[in-house]
């Protein structure tokens, strides 16, 4: 049942990754085409293509975590007593959810205090909040992964082993 959830949360943030990829790639293709051939840029579409960027970015490190191809500190690996690797990646798997979860807890206090103070996008004029919890949403995405990997290490991408 975890791996089905987990499979259904990499579909869709892949999708919503993408979607915001491609509307990066749309608004700076339709501004560079606007001021190059018409003079004229549309209005806010460099600070729109920041905002989707910064979306698909924050779920890239979800779907990094999710294909095990995120950065780790692979300069200790030699000091792993031989046959201890998995419940190593299992120790690290956990400090990983729990440092995700912190993180995850700093970034709703700061949509929160985005949220009371009103705090909204220079030239497009949006509220700032609701972009803004992809934060803590792909902080959590990524400790909901390790804390799978942790509990059950079958659930951790081939790559992930073979790294």
């Amino acid at each position: 049942m975890i791996e089905r959830a987990l499979g259904i949360l990499l579909r869709l943030e892949s999708m919503v990754a993408a979607v915001a990829y491609s509307i990066v790639g749309l608004l700076l293709m339709v501004d560079v085409l606007g001021r190059e051939f018409f003079g004229a840029s549309l209005f806010g579409a460099q600070k729109m293509a920041v905002y989707a960027a910064i979306v698909a970015g924050f779920l890239g490190m979800a779907l990094a975590t999710a294909s095990a191809a995120h950065l780790r500190p692979a300069f200790m690996d030699g000091f792993i007593p031989e046959g201890r690797e998995a419940l190593v990646d299992r120790i690290g798997d956990a400090i990983s959810a729990v440092i995700y979860l912190v993180l995850a807890w700093v970034a709703i206090g700061f949509v929160g205090e985005t949220m009371a103070a009103g705090d909204r996008a220079a030239v497009l004029y949006w509220t700032l909040w609701p972009i803004q919890l992809v934060i803590p949403y792909a902080f959590v995405s990524c400790a909901i992964r390790h804390l799978a990997f942790a509990w059950r290490p079958a659930l951790r991408p081939e790559t992930a082993q073979a790294a």
